[in-house]
């Protein structure tokens, strides 16, 4: 399974696979969201996790 954590505007997104799983106000809860789901996962399967940030000027 992989996993990903996206920031957008004041969100923070969590995605598998191509799709939205939940969205947060904070990252925090956007990474425990991820780490609970990688509990209950089947630990036989490969699985990763990515952070992206949203682009800042300057």
């Amino acid at each position: 399974m992989r996993y990903e954590v996206v920031e957008d505007a004041d969100e923070w997104i969590v995605r598998s696979e191509g799709f939205e799983l939940a969205r947060y106000g904070d990252q925090d809860s956007a990474l425990h969201d991820v780490a609970d789901r990688l509990r209950e996962a089947d630990a036989s399967a490969p699985a990763s996790i990515s952070v992206r940030y949203r682009s800042r000027p300057g």
